[in-house]
C-alpha cells in the first residue's frame, strides 16, 4: 500500500513532506511480532495454493491455555502479525409478547382453572405466560386455539408450570410453548387449580428460536447424592482443570420419563457456589428437553439440583457439557507457515479492523483451516519475577536499624529519667 506524498507549505526554507513523516509515525501494516511471552503455538494447516478468508475452529486444547476471554491469541504468518476476528456460531431468538384481553377466567368442574384469551386479531403465536402467587406446584396445562371462539383445536396437553420455593431456594417456570399458531383466540386449562385468583396476569408471546451451533467439550459421570430435605438429586462435576468453556449442560439419562426442574450452579474451588441457571428438564414420549444453557463460564466445579418432589429420582448417566462454537478467521496471507500463539496472561485483546472491512468486501471464498495440537514455543522467555520493595531486599538492613533507634530511643529515656531524679533530690 503505498502513501501519496503531499506537499505542504510550511515555514520559510523548505516544504514538509507529509508521506516521509507519515512513515515515520506509523508502522508497516504486517509488522513482526515478539512471541517470546507467549506459552503456546499451534501450526494452522490450509490447503496448499489456497486463497480467501481461512476460518479454524477453536479447540479445548486451545481454550484451557488461553485467557477465558481469548483475548491472548495472536495469528502470524512466520514472524508477522495477521489480523484475524472471532466468529462465535451463536442461534438467533425471536420474542414478540403482548398482554391480550381475558375474555373468560372459570373454573371447570373436574378439570380446573381456564382463561380465554383475546388477542384481537390473527397473529403467530406459540407460547403463555403466567403470573401466579402460588408456590410450591407443578400443574399441568392444555391448550387449544381457535379462530372463532367456537371451536377449538389442541394444541398442547401435557404442557407443565411449576414453582419450587423453600427459604432463600426458588425455581419457577411459568411459561408453556406450543406449535406455532395464528389463530385469534386462545383457552388455557390449569388442570387442578379451582380458584379464579390463581392467576393474576396472563400474556401471549411468538417465541422462536434457531439454535446455536455447539460442540461438545466433555462428558462427565457425575457423584451423586440425595438430598431428603428438599427431596432432590445432588450431582456433582469435576472437570479437573479450569478453562473448559461451556454455555449449556445436557444430560443422559437412558429411556426414562419426566419432567423435574433443576437447578446449575458452578464454582472454581468446589466451596464457594454460584447461581448459573434453572429450568426444567423432561422427556416424554413426544418431545424432550434435558438440557440448561445459560451465560459462558469455565469454571472447574459444577452443581446440579433435580428437584424430584415425590417421584423416584432419575438415572443420569452422564452429563456433557457443550459451547457455542468459534472459529478463528483471517485473510490467507502469502506463503509461510501459519501459527497460533497463546498461553500470555498479560496480553491484551487485539485491535484489528479486520472485521470492518471484510463486512464491506464481497463474499468471499472460505477455506477450512486445522489447528494442529499445541505445544510449548520454543521461543518462549517467562516475564522476570516482579522486584521487591527495597525491605523485602533487604531486611537484614531494616532489623538492624529498628535495633539502633530502639537502643539510642532507650538510652536517651534513661538519661532523662536520671536528670529528673538529680535535679528532685
Amino acid at each position: 500500500m503505498s502513501i501519496p506524498a503531499i506537499g505542504k507549505k510550511s515555514r520559510p526554507g523548505g516544504t514538509m513532506n507529509i508521506r516521509l513523516l507519515s512513515l515515520l509515525l506509523f508502522p508497516a501494516l504486517a509488522s513482526a511480532l515478539d512471541t517470546s511471552r507467549w506459552q503456546y503455538q499451534a501450526v494452522i494447516e490450509t490447503p496448499p495454493g489456497s486463497i480467501g478468508i481461512a476460518a479454524a475452529r477453536l479447540t479445548r486444547d486451545i481454550y484451557v491455555r488461553s485467557q477465558p476471554n481469548l483475548g491472548d491469541l495472536r495469528v502470524t504468518r512466520e514472524s508477522d502479525d495477521v489480523p484475524y476476528l472471532i466468529e462465535t456460531r451463536s442461534g438467533t431468538v425471536e420474542d414478540a409478547e403482548v398482554e391480550p384481553a381475558v375474555l373468560d377466567k372459570s373454573v371447570v368442574p373436574g378439570h380446573g382453572l381456564q382463561l380465554t384469551l383475546d388477542l384481537g386479531h390473527p397473529s403467530r403465536h406459540s407460547r403463555l405466560r403466567i403470573s401466579t402467587t402460588e408456590t410450591n406446584f407443578r400443574q399441568r396445562v392444555r391448550v387449544e386455539t381457535s379462530d372463532d371462539n367456537r371451536s377449538w383445536a389442541l394444541a398442547r396437553n401435557d404442557g407443565y408450570i411449576f414453582d419450587f420455593s423453600q427459604g432463600d431456594r426458588h425455581v419457577a417456570l411459568l411459561t408453556v410453548d406450543y406449535p406455532t399458531s395464528t389463530k385469534r383466540y386462545v383457552r388455557a386449562t390449569i388442570l387442578g387449580w379451582i380458584k379464579t385468583s390463581d392467576v393474576h396476569q396472563v400474556w401471549s408471546a411468538y417465541h422462536h428460536e434457531r439454535p446455536a451451533e455447539r460442540e461438545v467439550m466433555d462428558a462427565v459421570t457425575p457423584e451423586r447424592s440425595e438430598d431428603p430435605k428438599t427431596k432432590a438429586s445432588v450431582l456433582t462435576i469435576d472437570l479437573k482443570q479450569a478453562g473448559v468453556p461451556y454455555d449449556r449442560i445436557r444430560l443422559d439419562s437412558g429411556p426414562s420419563h419426566f419432567y423435574r426442574a433443576a437447578e446449575l450452579e458452578t464454582s472454581t474451588d468446589g466451596k464457594e457456589w454460584r447461581y448459573a441457571a434453572s429450568g426444567t428438564i423432561y422427556q416424554t414420549a413426544d418431545e424432550s428437553s434435558d438440557g440448561l444453557t445459560f451465560a459462558p463460564r469455565h469454571d472447574r466445579y459444577l452443581r446440579l439440583r433435580i428437584f424430584n418432589g415425590d417421584d423416584k429420582p432419575i438415572t443420569v448417566k452422564s452429563v456433557m457439557l457443550e459451547t457455542t462454537v468459534r472459529q478463528l478467521k483471517f485473510r490467507l496471507p502469502g506463503s509461510g507457515t501459519l501459527r497460533l500463539f497463546t498461553g500470555n496472561p498479560d496480553a491484551k485483546p487485539p485491535a484489528y479492523d479486520f472485521a470492518a472491512v471484510i463486512a464491506r468486501e464481497a463474499p468471499q471464498t472460505q477455506v477450512q483451516a486445522v489447528l494442529q495440537a499445541p505445544v510449548i514455543n520454543p521461543g518462549y522467555h517467562p516475564p522476570p519475577p516482579p522486584v521487591k520493595p527495597w525491605s523485602e531486599r533487604y531486611p537484614q538492613v531494616l532489623y538492624g536499624t529498628l535495633v539502633i533507634a530502639i537502643l539510642v530511643m532507650g538510652y536517651v529515656t534513661i538519661r532523662f529519667l536520671l536528670k529528673v531524679k538529680s535535679a528532685a533530690g
